[in-house]
């Protein structure tokens, strides 16, 4: 059954979730950009300049904010085909027996449990109607540990497993779940973890980060167009066999 072109796209005010809405955009979904930040959306909203945006606030680890965003969109566009996992945050970074332990879970809360909101929101909805994606943002720490990224680390490692556990569920039932490894990105969050702690992430040359619209045109394309593959759950900007699907010009780092 050929997909809705309705998308939500969290933490979408910048970087690679703004870069997603863009692509999507051109391709010709009604997508709704979302955020905590109130004035960064509408700035986002904007710059899109499109009639089949609709920025909606919300604070993806509150259920009740979650839910007021789906009617929301369904209201205004109708039923959700996509939905983009991106929102996310990295800090506390730190030394974990120093840490916040209150920071720390409030990561997961966001993290995770933003993730689980925002599923579990749409997911009903694209059962019945035998079609949908999903895409969670992952990320190569999910199963590499990192000095002073404790939290964010195992954050990504609970999603990943959280992704496969749900695609074994409703990939047969004509819904695709997918998490999708972006790698290194010049993010304003991952700029502002390398300032804070002294790892191998701190240390890396800002020549090896990748522009957030090569990400982005991977989110896309799994989104608009990954129905007509055979795609796994776990896929990864590092595949050339994706990037080739993508249509990524090929560089010397990914």
């Amino acid at each position: 059954m050929k997909i809705n072109k309705v998308a939500i796209v969290t933490g979408a005010s910048k970087g690679i979730g703004y870069e997603t809405a863009r692509l999507l955009l051109e391709a010709g979904w009604k997508v709704a950009i979302v955020a905590r930040g109130v004035k960064a959306l509408e700035a986002a909203a904007l710059m899109l300049d499109s009639p089949n945006v609709l920025a909606v606030p919300c604070d993806v680890s509150d259920r009740t904010s979650v839910d007021q965003l789906v009617a929301t969109v369904q209201e205004e566009f109708g039923p959700i085909g996509a939905l983009v996992n991106n929102a996310g945050v990295i800090d506390p970074v730190g030394s974990f027996a120093t840490i916040d332990s209150d920071a720390w879970l409030r990561l997961q809360q966001i993290n995770v449990g933003g993730v689980m909101n925002m599923s579990q929101a749409v997911l009903g909805d694209m059962v019945e109607a035998k079609s949908g994606v999903i895409v969670n943002l992952s990320s190569g720490a999910a199963s590499n540990p990192v000095e002073g990224w404790s939290a964010y680390c195992t954050s990504k490692a609970a999603v990943d497993m959280f992704t496969r556990c749900l695609s074994a569920e409703v990939r047969d039932l004509g819904v695709r779940i997918h998490n999708f490894i972006p790698g290194v990105v010049n993010t304003d969050m991952l700029n502002g973890a390398q300032a804070q702690f002294d790892n191998a992430i701190a240390r890396l040359d800002s020549s090896i980060k990748l522009p957030a619209e090569l990400p982005a045109k991977c989110l896309a394309w799994i989104v608009d167009q990954g129905e007509s593959h055979d795609l796994e759950p776990d896929l990864s900007i590092r595949d050339p066999y994706l990037r080739e699907l993508v249509g990524l010009e090929e560089r010397a780092k990914w």
